[in-house]
């Protein structure tokens, strides 16, 4: 499993490996993530899935979309056998110090690789199941690029999920006024941020995926008021449909084809 932009928490990662995934990727732009913090958190999620405990849901953090059908722990796909593997005290000390000396490569050894910053390059083609990021596309400046190197690591059936925020993450009053303004007036509004959006709206993605021949398996999207009218549109931006300047958020799977 590759995922970008995990931030300064592998916790995805990590359950993912407690739930079988045999060796995680995290490519980071900037390196945020510290191995004691990663550590105290692996004994946390230890304890979850030792417990099996529930997801957390609406009441905890009701701010997070896409909700869940239901917050159970997931027997049906975590069964005994499965657990009783990859929660073996000897695996978990195979990821404990994979966690405090992690690869810096993903062609070396070692069950947590952690790069920051990255090069496409780095990954072989064809030999990732999943791909996943959470709010990172939206940041990435060469997204055609990017996808297409996602297509080249990832096997054929492998999967891409991406939570992808449109959203102008606040610089501008309205959600959407970041579609409102002309090049230069958002280079001067986003100033020296390190991280900048890109402001491609829903289409963009789905194009793009779809051009690489993916086929697209889930696309729930958030849905909120335009916030800007037509008239109020950058010319860059006049093309967008009624779709685009009202879905704020997406969560987009795809599947590569065989």
């Amino acid at each position: 499993m590759v995922e970008l932009g995990p931030g300064d928490s592998l916790g995805t990662g990590l359950a993912a490996l407690l739930s079988g995934v045999e060796r995680y990727v995290a490519l980071d732009a900037v390196r945020y993530a510290d191995s004691t913090r990663n550590l105290e958190i692996l004994d946390e999620l230890i304890a979850l899935f030792l417990n099996r405990a529930p997801i957390p849901d609406q009441h905890e953090f009701p701010l997070v979309r896409p909700t869940l059908p239901s917050y159970a722990f997931p027997t049906d796909i975590l069964t005994p056998a499965l657990l009783d593997a990859t929660l073996a005290p000897s695996r978990l000390d195979v990821i404990r110090s994979s966690i405090k000396n992690p690869a810096t490569t993903p062609r070396g050894s070692g069950t947590v690789c952690y790069l920051a910053p990255w090069q496409p390059s780095v990954i072989e083609s064809g030999v990732v199941d999943l791909v996943l990021s959470q709010t990172v596309m939206e940041l990435v400046p060469d997204l055609a690029g990017v996808y297409s190197e996602m297509c080249r690591w990832l096997k054929p059936g492998g999967v891409m999920s991406h939570e992808i925020d449109f959203k102008s993450i606040g610089i501008t009053v309205e959600w959407s006024g970041h579609w409102s303004c002309s090049d230069a007036l958002w280079r001067l509004a986003a100033g020296k941020r390190r991280h900048q959006i890109n402001r491609e709206p829903h289409s963009t993605h789905i194009s793009l995926m779809h051009g690489l021949g993916f086929r697209i398996v889930c696309d729930e999207r958030t849905v909120q008021p335009m916030g800007i009218t037509r008239a109020q549109l950058a010319t860059r931006f006049r093309h967008l449909t009624d779709e685009d300047l009202t879905t704020s958020s997406a969560l987009i799977q795809a599947v590569k084809p065989n």
